[in-house]
């Protein structure tokens, strides 16, 4: 690693698919007693709720087509889909990767206010990331 080797600053949360995510939300709210920082809803897609643990937070994610959240989940209750990382620069980060043979799943893009790319986790030692630019601005 050199000096302008862009480093993840932190772990950003943890993306769990999850079979039902009223029973997640459950767990991680009532048994657990995480605090539930946001949801979100893509309709047709997903839906999503974020539970602060500690400096990250996990987020639950039940993907709504049951054929395409069956194929992710297979017989499993949940699953780690990912972890995510945020970064100062997220170009930085991808033009360092892609130079190590890391590949991204798509281009960057945009959510929330933060931009973020997904990697492909054969390039990535069989993890998926998501590295997370917060707060962006054009």
């Amino acid at each position: 690693m050199t000096a302008t080797t862009p480093i993840p600053q932190d772990i950003d949360h943890i993306g769990v698919i999850v079979r039902s995510i009223d029973d997640a939300k459950r767990f991680l709210g009532e048994t657990l007693g995480l605090p539930l920082v946001k949801e979100t809803h893509i309709p047709e897609k997903t839906r999503a709720a974020f539970f602060r643990c500690g400096g990250c937070e996990i987020e639950v994610i039940e993907v709504l087509p049951e054929d395409v959240r069956q194929r992710r989940l297979g017989d499993n209750a949940a699953r780690i889909e990912h972890i995510a990382v945020r970064v100062e620069n997220l170009d930085d980060v991808l033009t360092h990767l892609a130079g190590q043979g890391g590949e991204m799943d798509a281009p960057p893009l945009l959510h929330d206010g933060d931009r973020m790319s997904f990697s492909v986790p054969a390039s990535t030692m069989g993890v998926r990331f998501q590295f997370i630019q917060k707060n962006f601005e054009k």
